[in-house]
């Protein structure tokens, strides 16, 4: 195929089970061995072996394989953050609870000189990562209990320049953890067991282990919000991301391990996704 995109985008458009042009777009771009999507106005000439491999992208897409993961790699807070088959694919929901912390660290603690900030089942470590990134003097520990997320993590972090300020390692949540942080996150699995809803490209490509827990979806909660209160430090604030509808039940849940809800945050949507929770 030679000459102008607009053709081959039309046809690989319609395709797609879903009419995405920018799905389309990516196809392209990526099957001709470029990690950005392509222009309609650019001309593009695409040799056999590319045409197959969009071929095979197309069908791949159909099936839910999300962009990202045929990228291996997803944008987060202005940062790339690479993936593997244990770490959930970050989405911008998530934003949130960096807005939140980074909020209350520039208030509540401006006076601090060297934060620290703790990330509970960090996946990619896009979390940790991406406070690290605007808090300049804070350093901070991610905790998977994943080894395949552990390694990610840590590739990330050297990647984005920040190896020497993340100690990421293998464990349960906070099991074993004394010392006391200014800043914790955690976007724990929170599915219910029995959910159907789910987008082929959540159900099949993210981890079940960083999806599901249990059968109300809170089962993650009632292990992680006991541990919380024994390492937060003084004035420190732990930020959780929540499901749709289980803000009441996690604040409820908090309360009970002997935590004060300090505040709700919604994400772009509007829905209450972040969990700010004290001593």
């Amino acid at each position: 195929m030679t000459g102008s995109a607009r053709p081959l985008l039309r046809a690989v458009t319609a395709a797609l089970d879903t009419d995405s042009k920018l799905d389309a777009r990516w196809l392209v771009g990526l099957a001709a061995g470029h990690d950005q999507p392509i222009m309609s106005h650019q001309n593009i000439t695409l040799t056999p072996e590319q045409e197959a491999r969009l071929a095979r992208l197309i069908r791949q897409r159909n099936k839910g394989l999300p962009i990202s993961r045929m990228r291996g790699k997803r944008e987060f807070w202005s940062l790339d953050f690479y993936l593997n088959d244990a770490t959930l694919d970050p989405r911008p929901d998530s934003e949130t609870l960096i807005e939140a912390a980074l909020a209350y660290a520039r208030t509540a603690l401006s006076d601090i000189q060297a934060l620290s900030v703790l990330d509970l089942g960090c996946g990619s470590g896009c979390l940790l990562l991406a406070l690290l990134s605007e808090l300049k003097g804070a350093t901070g520990q991610g905790i998977d209990i994943a080894p395949q997320a552990v390694a990610q993590a840590r590739a990330n972090a050297a990647s984005l320049g920040l190896a020497g300020r993340a100690d990421i390692s293998i464990g349960s949540w906070a099991e074993g953890i004394s010392q006391p942080f200014h800043l914790i996150l955690s976007n724990p699995p929170y599915i219910c067991e029995n959910d159907d809803s789910l987008s082929d490209e959540v159900r099949l490509h993210d981890p079940a282990l960083g999806l599901y827990a249990g059968a109300d979806g809170l089962a993650a909660y009632r292990t992680l919000l006991p541990q919380i209160g024994a390492i937060l430090a003084d004035k420190g604030q732990a930020f959780l991301e929540v499901g749709y509808g289980q803000i009441e039940a996690v604040s409820d849940i908090a309360e009970q391990a002997g935590l004060t809800v300090k505040q709700i945050y919604k994400d772009l949507a509007g829905v209450e996704r972040c969990l700010a929770v004290a001593k």
